[in-house]
């Protein structure tokens, strides 16, 4: 079960709903929930420290900070009439730290709540880093929300994206607590024996069988991706089987060449229709 659960809030629309997911999580598991609300500041050179005054810099942290004040009432009167267990975290961190603080914080919980990045939005936490670098560094699973649709379930029809590497062993054992409470469950392997980590056989292995085990209602499907990428084709699965939670381990291949060369944890980060749970 998840017991302490953390979402990240900010002033974007999409954030209303990050919220409402987290609370439904936080409801079904028992779970405290931590909002957290960064205070990022700039980091000015010295050469420009003697044009902008102590005044202006002071000004503009205290209105940042009234910002975070009426976030942290939304906050607490939406848990409030969840009727949850809360907490509320207010931190400073520079600007070019916000993905590491962020990591930080999520490393001293069972699951983040973090929100789609959104190239449109001016929250001054919409980073390129968001969510990606949270998901590599910080050792815990992340549950990214989309920044467009209603998610008015969460994780009664879960798909599971599987191939016998860590990274999807990881995010199984992960989500486990989504999974034993699921209606359904799809293990979806796209493109098998496709790179050298599937060739070794062991014997005796079934991932069907041991979620069968922990008492889920699972089926399994093989196929391959002809035409279309396996993000795609995940995502299409996804909407067939009216799936509301996708399962799957993230960064399998350094980041650096998913960025350049593309890969399924960018294509779903950047394309996702439904909450996607990823842990590295």
């Amino acid at each position: 079960m998840y017991r302490d659960i953390l979402v990240h809030i900010d002033t974007s629309p999409a954030c209303k709903e990050r919220l409402s997911v987290a609370l439904k999580i936080a409801k079904a598991q028992n779970a405290h929930l931590t909002g957290l609300y960064l205070l990022p500041y700039p980091e000015i050179p010295r050469f420009m420290e003697v044009q902008i005054t102590e005044e202006i810099i002071s000004q503009q942290r205290a209105a940042m900070a009234e910002t975070g004040n009426v976030a942290r009432k939304e906050f607490e009167s939406t848990c409030e009439a969840a009727g949850i267990s809360f907490s509320w975290q207010q931190t400073s961190c520079p600007a070019s730290e916000i993905a590491e603080t962020t990591a930080m914080y999520a490393r001293h919980h069972d699951l983040t709540v973090l929100g789609q990045r959104d190239p449109e939005s001016s929250d001054p936490c919409s980073v390129s880093e968001m969510p990606d670098k949270v998901i590599l560094t910080s050792g815990a699973p992340v549950l990214v929300v989309p920044y467009v649709g209603r998610f008015d379930a969460i994780g009664e029809r879960v798909m599971v994206a599987w191939k016998p590497y860590r990274e999807a062993v990881r995010a199984v054992n992960d989500g486990m607590p989504f999974l034993e409470n699921a209606k359904s469950a799809l293990v979806l392997c796209a493109d098998p024996n496709k790179g050298a980590r599937d060739t070794m056989p062991v014997p005796g292995t079934n991932v069907t069988a041991r979620l069968e085990r922990h008492g889920i209602k699972v089926r399994r499907e093989t196929m391959n991706a002809t035409g279309i990428s396996v993000g795609d084709l995940l995502l299409s699965r996804a909407a067939d089987e009216s799936i509301d939670l996708i399962i799957c381990g993230a960064y399998g291949r350094p980041r650096l060449r998913e960025l350049m060369m593309g890969g399924v944890t960018q294509h779903l980060l950047r394309h996702m229709t439904v909450p996607v749970l990823m842990s590295h």
